[in-house]
């Protein structure tokens, strides 16, 4: 078997004081560097050209989902993402953001058009055969799976999307110096660790640091990214939510995941209801689910397969 690995440039959003989505700057931004995606999309033609390959699996790219929607001749193709249950009907419902709900759901399908969608959820779900979407668990790295849960953690670990909402977190720990954080960020040219108080510690992103401080945690404070919410109900750490400014993905997995019985999601980092949270959640369930993971991905690619027969 060959492996071929190219790396491309791909959509992006962009932030306004670090903090929350700016819409206008990020539609700015796609319209700005329009010439580059049809580039791109005459690379992954090329690439397609190369390799030949059976399948072609899109963890919901935007532009491979533009190259599976303008080209009639190509592989059959499987969109993955927890994004596609906005399509879902029995996933949240959220009146307060019907607007935002409305978007995602063109958003998704048009990321999902002439494929096989892969729809990963924190919980089973019935698929839709009408929309080709299978339902199926989180895909989650596999060193998560190598680490064993301490369940005695003395301090909460804290994840911020943006460093811009890390005074937030200086703010409530200089009132509870007790309460020991963790807390990982993207601050541009920040140490690889920095010990702001005694109570208080930053480090810079590190993949693999934080997983294995996740495992020895007490619990999870973090800005509702699917993948850590998925790693934290895992290792069976309860969560703190506190989705990005104006990210709806973020703003409904919060509610997801706190209508799951995983934790409680707030609009700011004041961490006043860390006492609310379980000392340990309930594992033996979401692992079962997780257990899953190669069976429906299977399935996904040979219904992918066997619709473009």
């Amino acid at each position: 078997m060959k492996i071929f690995v190219r790396q491309l440039p791909t959509l992006e959003f962009k932030y306004k004081n670090n903090r929350s989505v700016s819409n206008t700057a990020t539609l700015l931004g796609v319209l700005g560097n329009l010439p580059k995606y049809f580039h791109l999309l005459r690379q992954l033609d090329e690439i397609v050209r190369e390799t030949r390959p059976d399948v072609i699996v899109n963890f919901f790219e935007p532009v491979a989902a533009f190259y599976a929607l303008t080209r009639r001749k190509r592989p059959p193709m499987v969109a993955i993402g927890h994004q596609f249950m906005f399509q879902h009907p029995g996933y949240v419902h959220a009146p307060h953001l019907w607007k935002q709900l409305f978007s995602m759901r063109i958003y998704t399908w048009l990321l999902g058009a002439r494929t096989t969608k892969l729809a990963l959820s924190l919980y089973e779900a019935p698929d839709l055969p009408e929309k080709h979407v299978i339902v199926g668990p989180p895909i989650l790295r596999k060193q998560l799976f190598q680490l064993k849960a301490n369940p005695e953690g003395d301090f909460t670990l804290v994840y911020l999307l943006n460093h811009g909402y890390a005074d937030q977190i200086i703010s409530w720990s200089a009132k509870n110096p007790r309460t020991k954080l963790h807390c990982f960020y993207d601050k541009p040219g920040a140490p690889a660790e920095f010990q702001h108080s005694p109570s208080l510690t930053f480090h810079k992103l590190d993949g693999a640091k934080f997983l294995q401080m996740m495992a020895e945690c007490r619990n999870v404070v973090c800005t509702a990214g699917f993948e850590s919410v998925s790693e934290a109900a895992w290792l069976g750490k309860s969560l703190f939510l506190v989705p990005v400014e104006n990210h709806v993905e973020q703003q409904v997995n919060a509610i997801d995941a706190q209508q799951s019985g995983l934790g409680i999601a707030e609009k700011s980092f004041n961490l006043d209801r860390l006492a609310e949270l379980p000392e340990r959640l309930p594992v033996e369930k979401f692992r079962a689910w997780l257990d899953c993971a190669p069976q429906k991905l299977f399935q996904a690619i040979e219904q992918a397969v066997a619709r473009a027969r």
